[in-house]
């Protein structure tokens, strides 16, 4: 059903705009649809992991409380799925009230409210068991393996039936055989699973699973700036508060890692420079932020514009993304020329192309100018992938963490 709008006042518009904003996916705001080149580096540098990870133990909780159901008598695909919610439940209270390094507890907050989260552990982190082969059951969904688990269990149950039937003893045989080797389909590569693991449960890893996830992530993605960091055991990378500071040990990285870093480091702060112009037009330049960072960045505009956006569309194979290419390739030739103007009106014309009425542009000055909107430079997921990694650190005695 098509959206429109209701003429209110300026702050109501402005609310609702929010709203909207609110329910898109969580993370940073992709206010000029530059994820395909922030995902695509993203996904080079520390494959696997997403901006709503937490702690490296949900790689093993879910595929665990998983591989219980298996075992169990559920065979209907939705009893499955609300036994799997209110087991990662069972364990967020677990967790919360056994242990005293809480940080990083899916559902800490929400639970104390009496609810329970959205995006369950097991939403959050399938796709990264997947990329490391922690799931061995290929590309399907949670939904899919859940469906698939109950089918087989069916005719599993089916062919017992069949074979305790009073046919001849051969047949019957063949039937049990025929049970038997249907469930022999191994969907999970954990090779730490014990059907005790839920007592004295804790969100740090074991020994095992560190040393299990850090051979899976290295295996999977051998090339990746995650992979050489566990791999080398480069604590220094953890001590970075950002993927900018990297620049500071990019020299230990392969060749190939710090080509890929300096391209994606120029295009943050290229990208950031739009982001700020985004800020002054949205605020009709009244946010104060946004106008000192102008102050800084104005003059660097030719250094910026200097982005090599052929090799990135090449390296990340986004050339189809016609529209994306085009918008990037216009605010490069305008930064270039220093054209405020120009690039204004980029950044105008691209928002309301992927946001239509939605769009922050069509409001300038509406909206809070004490607030800065669309994120700031980039971190390709590099906070998060340091969450996972000290966790692993931690595991093999390497890293202590700080007690808050």
């Amino acid at each position: 059903m098509p959206l429109g709008w209701i003429d209110f006042s300026k702050s109501e518009r402005s609310k609702m705009l929010t709203v909207l904003d609110l329910l898109s996916e969580p993370g940073i705001l992709d206010e000029l649809g530059i994820a395909p080149i922030r995902d695509g580096f993203s996904n080079l540098f520390f494959p696997g992991t997403s901006t709503i990870q937490t702690r490296a133990k949900y790689f093993f909780i879910v595929p665990y409380a998983l591989k219980d159901l298996e075992y169990s008598d559920v065979s209907d695909p939705n009893h499955m799925l609300r036994a799997l919610d209110e087991r990662e439940r069972e364990c967020a209270e677990l967790l919360l009230h056994n242990i005293d390094d809480t940080d990083g507890i899916i559902g800490s907050r929400s639970l104390k409210q009496g609810k329970w989260v959205k995006r369950t552990p097991a939403d959050i982190y399938w796709s990264g068991m997947r990329s490391y082969g922690i799931f061995a059951g290929g590309n399907l969904s949670l939904t899919e393996y859940v469906k698939a688990i109950c089918a087989l269990k069916r005719q599993k149950t089916t062919l017992i039936k069949l074979g305790n039937r009073k046919d001849s003893a051969n047949e019957g045989e063949q039937d049990d055989k025929d049970a038997g080797e249907l469930f022999r389909i191994q969907f999970w590569n954990i090779p730490t699973y014990t059907n005790d693991w839920i007592q004295n449960l804790s969100i740090k890893l074991t020994l095992d699973e560190g040393a299990f996830l850090k051979e899976q992530i290295i295996y999977s993605f051998p090339d990746s700036m995650l992979a050489f960091i566990l791999k080398n055991r480069c604590l220094e990378a953890l001590e970075c508060n950002s993927f900018k500071k990297l620049s500071n040990l990019i020299r230990i990285f392969p060749e190939q890692v710090q080509t890929d870093y300096l391209l994606a480091s120029s295009f943050s702060d290229f990208l950031y420079v739009l982001r700020v112009i985004y800020n002054l037009i949205i605020s009709n330049s009244k946010n104060q932020n946004a106008l000192n960072e102008w102050k800084e960045v104005q003059p660097l505009l030719s250094e910026r514009s200097e982005v090599n956006l052929t090799k990135i569309f090449k390296r990340l194979q986004v050339c189809e993304n016609v529209c994306l290419r085009n918008f990037l390739q216009k605010c490069k030739e305008f930064m270039a020329l220093g054209d405020l103007k120009g690039m204004k009106a980029e950044i105008c014309r691209r928002e309301r192309q992927l946001k239509q009425t939605r769009a922050k542009t069509l409001h300038p000055g509406e909206f809070d100018p004490e607030i800065w909107y669309g994120g700031k430079t980039l971190d390709y997921r590099f906070s998060n992938a340091v969450l996972i990694m000290k966790d692993l650190f931690e595991s093999e005695g390497l890293y202590v963490k700080s007690n808050k």
